[in-house]
C-alpha cells in the first residue's frame, strides 16, 4: 500500500503585496526546507513526498475592478510566466523525486487590441513537467484587471500518477458541481475510467463540494487555498462530509516561512 507524505503551504493572500519578484527564492528556500522535513516523516516507508502551493500563488494581489476596487490578483506577464516555469524546473531539479503541486500562475498573453488571460497551475518532479492544469472556470479576475482582458483555457488533463498513487487535481472554480454532474474532474474520469487515489483542489475561497469528489473510496480529498480561512488548509477521508467533523489533523507544522506562510504535514496511507 503506497503512503504519501504530504506539506500544504498555507498562505494568506491579504498578507500577499503587489510585488511577486522575490517570489521564486521564497519558494526555494521552503521547499528545501519542506522536502527535509517530509524526508524524516517519510523515513523508511518509500511512496510518494509531495508539497502543494494554492492558486493564485505566484501572483502579485493588489487593487483590482472595473467598478468596485477589490484585493485581488494581477495578471502577470508571458515572459514572467516562463521564468516561473524555469526557476520552478531549477527547483524541482534540485528536489528530486519530490513533487510540486507549484500554485496557480495567472498571467496574460497579447493580441491585438485585447490580451487573453490563463490560469494554470505546473506540477513537476525531477525537474520535469508532470502536468500544467489549466483552470476551464473564469472567476472574473481576468476582466477585474482590465477591460481589455479575455480569459480562455488550454485542454488539459486533470490528472497524473506517480509512484503508484493516481491524483486528480483541479484549480478552484473547476471543482464547480456543474448541473449535477459533479466539477472538472468527475465529470472527465466519468469516461477516462482512472483509480484517483487522492483528489487536489488549489483554490481562493473554495470550499470541498460532496457532488464533485471523484476519489475513490478509502482515498482522500486534499484542499490548498489561499483565502485565509481557518478550513483553507485540510484533507479529508472520501465520503465527507467535508468539514470540521472530518478533517484529518496535521502531523506537523513549520514554523514560519519567508513568505509569511506555514508548511502543515501530513502522512495517509493509500
Amino acid at each position: 500500500m503506497p503512503h504519501v507524505t504530504l506539506g500544504l503551504l498555507k498562505v494568506d493572500k491579504n498578507g500577499f503585496g503587489a510585488d511577486a519578484s522575490n517570489r521564486m527564492a521564497e519558494f526555494g528556500l521552503t521547499v528545501a526546507q519542506a522536502d527535509a522535513v517530509l524526508k524524516a516523516k517519510q523515513g523508511n516507508q518509500g511512496g510518494v513526498r509531495m508539497l502543494v502551493a494554492p492558486e493564485y500563488f505566484w501572483s502579485g494581489y493588489g487593487q483590482i475592478g472595473q467598478r468596485y476596487l477589490q484585493h485581488g490578483p494581477q495578471a502577470m506577464s508571458r515572459d514572467a510566466k516562463h521564468e516561473i516555469y524555469a526557476g520552478l524546473k531549477k527547483i524541482s531539479s534540485k528536489a528530486g523525486s519530490l513533487v510540486l503541486v507549484a500554485g496557480s500562475i495567472f498571467y496574460e498573453k497579447p493580441g491585438g487590441g485585447r490580451s487573453t488571460t490563463y490560469n494554470v497551475c505546473p506540477v513537476l518532479q525531477n525537474g520535469k513537467f508532470l502536468l500544467k492544469a489549466y483552470k476551464d472556470f473564469d472567476d472574473g479576475a481576468s476582466g477585474k484587471n482590465s477591460a481589455t482582458f479575455d480569459y480562455d483555457t488550454k485542454a488539459s488533463d486533470p490528472y497524473f500518477k506517480t509512484g503508484g498513487v493516481g491524483f486528480g487535481l483541479e484549480v478552484c472554480g473547476d471543482h464547480n458541481n456543474q448541473g449535477g454532474l459533479g466539477g472538472k474532474l468527475r465529470q472527465w474520469n466519468a469516461t477516462a475510467g482512472k483509480t484517483i487515489d487522492i483528489q487536489i483542489v488549489v483554490s481562493d475561497s473554495m470550499q470541498i463540494m460532496a457532488g464533485s469528489v471523484a476519489a475513490r473510496a478509502g482515498g482522500f480529498v486534499v484542499q490548498c487555498d489561499i483565502g485565509g480561512t481557518a478550513m483553507g488548509i485540510a484533507v479529508y477521508p472520501v465520503g465527507g462530509p467535508y468539514d470540521s467533523t472530518t478533517v484529518i489533523a496535521a502531523n506537523g507544522v513549520s514554523g514560519a516561512q519567508v513568505n509569511g506562510g506555514t508548511v502543515m504535514y501530513y502522512g495517509m496511507a493509500v
